[in-house]
């Protein structure tokens, strides 16, 4: 029985010779060239375009290396990460235009967050502004934290004026608010600061005063300088509630002596005492009886008399005169005998007359 010698050789995991297992007394026959795969990648020297680098080899992933991975020819060409077109260059790339490089290409960012690539002013941690985009990229447009929203005031009442008090942040007015924040009352429509303002108690008007003389139903105050409860036209005010030193009653005519007012007695002193627009009328207190003298003998006719405070044209402060048509009789006529009381003494033809005669006794 023949003995078989092995003769293999392996050069890095690589069959060189054949012939293991045969006799070897056999010479092998001549098959060519061999191929070998210096770098145990599975790839021959024949194919692989790096047998130094078992990363290297027909159908690796091409990664950024600066090795032609893949045997492709190209260099990096498909590895790296991916970048986004960065047009209007504010940092925030467009998630629609995506390259993949190793590099960063220019004009391109590795962030995908602009919703607006056009629009430098537009992208994740722009400030919101009230102009219909979104200019923060949060989905949302014109929302309440936008820099320029505006302040709204409720206006529950409906009056048009806001509560100060009630506010929200809004770009576009919300229902049921306003711009106004000058209500007073926000439950009351009948107050506002266009309100007239009213004595009632309430600061209608939201001017921070109640019941001030501007009021609608104010009524008007005359001065009472003197106190007697009567006031001086002349001298008014307005105020819903009565000031010091001012009456409703507006019918004092010398608003400097209490003693001169509506209610006062007339007396005889040139002045309207009782203020009826005449003075030392026949009324006054102290007024004179006095009595007519139709036959100007200086004494007056006591059925025939007036009252006044200064003595009238044809009258007089006497009224002996017993026959006011006759001029010769008067208290200060001379008696005669001629049946009249001539001196108005209740008698008539008594024996003081002036032509009285003398008569003698005929006793027998």
């Amino acid at each position: 029985m023949r003995t078989l010698a092995l003769h293999c050789l392996f050069v890095s995991g690589l069959l060189l010779a054949s012939g293991c297992g045969e006799d070897d007394s056999k010479p092998p026959e001549d098959t060519g060239p061999v191929a070998l795969d210096a770098d145990g990648d599975g790839h021959s020297s024949d194919v692989d375009c790096d047998d130094a680098d078992p990363a290297s080899y027909p159908g690796a992933e091409e990664v950024c290396d600066g090795a032609d991975n893949d045997c492709d020819g190209d260099v990096d060409e498909d590895g790296g990460s991916a970048w986004y077109a960065d047009s209007d260059g504010d940092g925030y790339g467009d998630a629609g235009e995506v390259v993949f490089a190793c590099a960063q290409p220019t004009g391109a960012v590795d962030d995908a967050s602009d919703c607006d690539d056009g629009d430098a002013e537009v992208h994740p941690g722009a400030d919101e502004l009230c102009d219909g985009i979104d200019n923060d990229c949060d989905d949302e447009t014109d929302e309440d934290d936008a820099v320029d929203a505006s302040t709204w005031y409720a206006d529950s009442d409906g009056d048009g004026y806001g509560d100060p008090n009630e506010t929200s942040m809004a770009c576009s007015q919300p229902v049921g608010s306003t711009a106004d924040a000058s209500d007073c009352d926000d439950d009351d429509a009948a107050i506002n600061p266009e309100a007239s303002e009213q004595c009632d108690g309430v600061d209608n008007d939201c001017d921070d005063e109640i019941d001030e003389s501007d009021a609608d139903d104010a009524s008007t105050w005359y001065a009472d300088a003197d106190g007697d409860g009567f006031g001086d036209v002349d001298s008014t005010t307005l105020a819903c509630a009565p000031p010091s030193g001012y009456t409703i009653d507006s019918s004092d005519c010398d608003d400097g002596d209490a003693a001169i007012n509506p209610v006062a007695t007339e007396l005889c002193d040139g002045v309207d005492n009782d203020c009826d627009g005449d003075t030392d009328e026949a009324d006054a207190d102290d007024a004179s009886t006095w009595y007519a003298d139709a036959d100007g003998d200086r004494y007056g006719d006591a059925a025939t008399s007036t009252v006044a405070c200064d003595q009238p044209s044809g009258y007089l402060g006497d009224d002996s005169d017993c026959d006011d048509s006759d001029a010769s009789v008067n208290p200060a006529a001379s008696e005669l005998c001629d049946g009249v009381d001539n001196d108005c003494d209740g008698d008539t033809d008594e024996a003081d007359a002036a032509d009285a005669s003398t008569w003698y006794a005929d006793a027998d």
